[in-house]
Parts: structure tokens; C-alpha cells; sequence
């Protein structure tokens, strides 16, 4: 299974946040050959962004090498952005990381913002998004069998 790891999701591991545990849990199941973790390019570079105003930028490059060895990272192109532009949802960053997660076949895409990922589709209507979940609700259904 291909599970797609959202931004706020990549930060809370990275930053010690509230929930980092769930987050951990997603990468030891990766570990067992449970899932396959993927993010986007732009996760890299928005998690990059932030996370080096906490640590430093040496650190940070550091800690994103070792990650970036650990998980996929989905390129993004003009087709993406293109799909995402043709559909509707509260934030555009989040409908453009939908397509990417769709166009790099995962599964599903864990979020602690599952609101923001409410999309409707427009002109790009032959476009089946992944399932959202919080990586609680992920780690729930996992266990059971049903995700």
C-alpha cells in the first residue's frame, strides 16, 4: 500500500509536534513492509522552508537528505498543475497535492487537515482522488485490516 504523507504530517515527525507518535508509527509500518510512505517535491520544499527557521539550515539539510532516503518523493509537473487549476477545494496547495498523490498511485493520503483536502472535480473529472484520513484514523483502519 501507498500511503501519501502531507505536509503538516512530515512536520509534526520532524518537529517533535503534537501527534509526531502516529507519524512515527506510519514510517515503522513502512519499516515492516506494511505501507510504501511518499510525498510530493513540494513537501520537501515547504518542509524544508520551515523546518530549517527551527533548527538552521545545516540541520535541516541534514535531517531532509536522511528523510528524503527514507520515502518517495512524487515529482510534480505543468499536467499536474493543470489538473489542479480545473478543480475546486479550500486550498489549492492541498488540491495540487491530491493530483500528485493520484498520479503517483497511492492509496491514500494522510493529513491533519482532512477538511482541506474536500475537492470537487471539474473539468478533470476522469480523476479518482485517493482517500483521506488522519494518521490516526490511518493507523485505525490499518490495524484492522480495513485500509
Amino acid at each position: 500500500m501507498k500511503v501519501f504523507l502531507d505536509t503538516n504530517v512530515l512536520l509534526d515527525l520532524l518537529l517533535e509536534r503534537d501527534g509526531y507518535i502516529e507519524c512515527g508509527s506510519i514510517f515503522e509500518l513502512q519499516e515492516s513492509g506494511g505501507v510504501s510512505v511518499c510525498v510530493s517535491v513540494l513537501t520537501m520544499i515547504n518542509a524544508a522552508y520551515i523546518y530549517r527557521k527551527t533548527v538552521g539550515q545545516d540541520m535541516a539539510k541534514v535531517n531532509l537528505k536522511f528523510l528524503s532516503t527514507m520515502v518517495e518523493v512524487l515529482p510534480m509537473d505543468s499536467e499536474m498543475l493543470q489538473s489542479a487549476i480545473y478543480m475546486r477545494g479550500r486550498d489549492f496547495e492541498d488540491v495540487l497535492q491530491a493530483v500528485c498523490a493520484q498520479k503517483g498511485g497511492c492509496d491514500c493520503i494522510i493529513t491533519r487537515n482532512t477538511k482541506d483536502y474536500s475537492i470537487k472535480k471539474g473539468l478533470s473529472s476522469e480523476l479518482t482522488l485517493p482517500s483521506v484520513y488522519t494518521p490516526h484514523q490511518f493507523l485505525d483502519l490499518f490495524t484492522k485490516g480495513n485500509c
